[in-house]
């Protein structure tokens, strides 16, 4: 099967994200810049994350406003914005550093005539940072969760991204690390999936929300795996 169209997700696979040690260290500079009882906000950031990845508490300033007072703690409006401006550089940061091989496989799959989608799971920071990304211009339809008030595997963001590229679900490949239930989404709307497995990151403990534990299906080791699959 030669797909005409390919559908990635973003963390863990076009970049690599923090790991849960990297994620963790983040959350302390947030609190302690908004000035937050360190452990009871990084509770309350953990058990939040649907929340925050469904626009439920906002954009970045006013979800953290929300949760510096769910653990008892009112931040002065000067705070919330600096911790909202680090918040933005810590996305930043990581948002600009794509894997290796990302740029050049996106670029050979437009070049190709292959349509590109994305979905991912994010908070505000990511849908506000995109347009300012250079690796990303072969991304036609990116679907972000906090946009879209919905997180995968809903099988709403599926059908919308092939909406969006004129696709149907057999004519598509989904690849993604395997956060979120993504893999299982996927084929359950019927759209053939893979999992990425980098090398050597046996080791790092990659941050991942509800990881997709039941599926067993076929995997890739790089991105370029996916060339030969597509039509072109």
């Amino acid at each position: 099967m030669s797909y005409r169209g390919v559908i990635f997700d973003l963390y863990g696979t076009l970049i690599d994200g923090w790991s849960s040690a990297e994620a963790d260290l983040r959350v302390t500079e947030l609190g302690e810049a908004l000035g937050a009882p360190l452990e009871p906000f990084r509770q309350i950031m953990e058990s939040s994350y649907t929340e925050r990845a469904t626009g439920a508490l906002g954009d970045v300033e006013d979800m953290l406003a929300a949760l510096c007072r769910r653990v008892g703690y009112e931040p002065e409006p000067e705070r919330v914005q600096r911790a909202a401006a680090l918040r933005l550089i810590q996305f930043r940061e990581v948002l600009q550093r794509p894997r290796p091989e990302a740029s050049s496989v996106l670029a050979a799959l437009r070049d190709r005539g292959v349509r590109v989608g994305l979905i991912t799971d994010c908070s505000s920071e990511t849908p506000r940072l995109w347009g300012e990304l250079g690796w990303n211009s072969a991304i036609e339809a990116p679907l972000f969760s906090w946009s879209e008030k919905r997180r995968k595997p809903d099988p709403h963001l599926y059908l919308s991204v092939l909406a969006r590229l004129g696709l149907e679900p057999e004519e598509c490949l989904y690849v993604g690390d395997g956060g979120s239930q993504e893999l299982t989404g996927a084929e359950a709307v019927g759209i053939e999936a893979r999992k990425v497995v980098y090398l050597g990151h046996s080791d790092r403990d990659p941050l991942r929300y509800d990881p997709d534990l039941s599926w067993d299906g076929p995997s890739i080791s790089t991105l370029s795996e996916v060339l030969p699959l597509t039509a072109g």
